[in-house]
């Protein structure tokens, strides 16, 4: 149960993250996630439709506002 708990906490805190406009890709999203403590974050991340569901909201967010934190995708 905890498990199911921490696992949805780190998808809703992706989602969060993109919607941000800090982060321009899902690698930077799953790097912010790996220094919040959530190790397991880059394989529960690691699927092509994770990822695309995380850049089409960093799109719909825009650039960030100041510089560049991500690599550019």
């Amino acid at each position: 149960m905890v498990d199911d708990i921490r696992t949805s906490h780190i998808y809703q805190r992706a989602h969060a993250l993109a919607e941000g406009g800090v982060h321009n890709s899902p690698a930077g999203i799953v790097a912010a996630l790996l220094a919040e403590g959530y190790p397991e974050a880059a394989e529960l991340l690691n699927t092509k439709n994770i990822h695309a569901d995380l850049l089409r909201v960093c799109d719909a967010a825009g650039p960030p506002a100041g510089p560049c934190l991500d690599l550019c995708h």
